[in-house]
């Protein structure tokens, strides 16, 4: 794994827990929900759809 694809890896993650914390922030804070929603959505595509599809293409093109 070069270096580039483990930066972009941890600042996926990263991204996806800022999400989450304030996805959850936002609820516990009573923001209307689709807001809180977007949030939540947007952490669970940082923290799964986005590394994985890393993971996969890094692993595909280093055979």
């Amino acid at each position: 794994m070069s270096t580039s694809a483990m930066i972009w890896m941890f600042l996926c993650i990263l991204v996806g827990f800022v999400c989450m914390v304030v996805g959850a922030g936002g609820y516990r804070r009573g923001w209307r929900q689709p807001v809180w929603i977007g949030w939540v959505v947007a952490a669970f595509f940082f923290l799964t759809v986005i590394p994985v599809v890393l993971a996969l293409t890094i692993g595909l093109s280093h055979g």
